[in-house]
């Protein structure tokens, strides 16, 4: 079998140890300028793009970037989800008698854009094609695609530990945020495996959550930070209860290490419905 042998039955090992070293690089440099980032985002994509080279996978891996076509469901899953979860936590946060802090107004749409298409490069692309694109298919080879999901986001959850540890502003509640982060494994796994669009899907909708997190957290983590990370964290659970429920985890409903959907009843609705 050789090298690329071995690489193939370690495969996901050296991915997840690269991919935190890779991260965590610049962890140690917080202790000399405070305001610098703890965390860097491109340690997912290089580590998968390491190990796909090195087993000879590496098209695969990328070859999914260009499956774009899926039924509009799919993609208004993807944005309103997301949009919908954060907008629901701020009301019922003020509901429950909490309240944000006054800020500079709505942002434009032009501010929300450029966010919107950073954020789809330097956290979407960076982390996604890691952890969905080669990490979650070769978990659903060992176990059904819902433990997948969960595991990878422990991993995942756990991979953010320099963010938290190192966060200035303490507006980040550890147990909040993990919860969050794993419930959100759940809802991006379903997406990835759920349509043929895959990848593209998942980090659309990772762009997403992100960038109305930017704009609507901020002023309730000022003053209500406790009621609103447990509130979005609540809500996304509910999510991921939701998708575990109706959603197919086994067998065909999920895709394989080339990311390939190998359900080819869903794949033709999928097309018939992007008609």
């Amino acid at each position: 079998m050789g090298r690329r042998g071995w690489v193939h039955r370690h495969d996901l090992t050296l991915f997840f140890v690269l991919a935190f070293l890779l991260s965590w690089l610049a962890w140690p440099l917080v202790i000399l300028n405070p305001e610098s980032s703890p965390l860097l985002p491109f340690g997912p994509l290089i580590a998968a793009a390491v190990v796909a080279a090195m087993s000879g996978r590496l098209r695969e891996l990328f070859g999914q970037l260009g499956r774009w076509r899926a039924a509009p469901r799919w993609y208004l899953a993807a944005v309103l989800v997301p949009v919908g979860v954060t907008a629901l936590a701020a009301v019922v946060t003020v509901a429950a008698g909490g309240s944000a802090s006054a800020g500079p107004g709505l942002p434009g749409w032009a501010q929300v854009a450029a966010t919107f298409l950073s954020t789809v490069l330097l956290v979407g692309l960076f982390e996604e094609v890691g952890w969905r694109g080669f990490a979650l298919p070769r978990l659903q080879q060992r176990m059904s695609g819902l433990r997948a999901a969960l595991l990878l986001g422990v991993i995942w959850a756990a991979w953010h530990l320099p963010e938290l540890v190192s966060d200035p502003t303490g507006q980040r509640p550890v147990i909040q945020f993990l919860v969050l982060v794993v419930a959100q494994s759940v809802f991006l796994s379903w997406l990835y495996n759920g349509s043929a669009a895959g990848l593209p899907l998942v980090i659309i909708s990772h762009a997403t959550v992100d960038t109305v997190a930017r704009f609507v957290l901020p002023p309730f983590a000022a003053r209500s930070p406790q009621l609103i990370w447990w509130t979005l964290a609540a809500l996304w659970v509910v999510t991921a209860v939701i998708v575990a429920v109706r959603g197919r985890w086994s067998g065909a409903a999920v895709r394989d290490v080339r990311g390939d959907d190998s359900a080819a009843a869903r794949r033709a609705d999928d097309v018939q419905g992007s008609a």
